[in-house]
């Protein structure tokens, strides 16, 4: 009994490596574009604050002004 135990637990273990190393390279890869992806993000945060102060900070001048009706 404890010899079938063993056996497959060896099975599982052994196939669960197969695939590991298998994967590998797709695990590898999803990671650096999830990685990527929330670095974009960040980066599109921070890009979308720091116009918005730049702008208005400048004077507008009076022929840019809209014009009163």
């Amino acid at each position: 009994m404890l010899q079938a135990i063993l056996v497959w637990s060896g099975a599982v273990l052994a196939i669960v490596v197969l695939l590991l190393m298998a994967l590998g390279p797709v695990i590898v890869e999803a990671d650096s574009w999830w990685y990527e992806r929330k670095h974009n993000r960040k980066l599109a945060k921070k890009a979308a604050k720091a116009p918005a102060a730049a702008v208005a900070a400048r004077p507008v001048h009076k022929s840019a002004a809209p014009h009163a009706a």
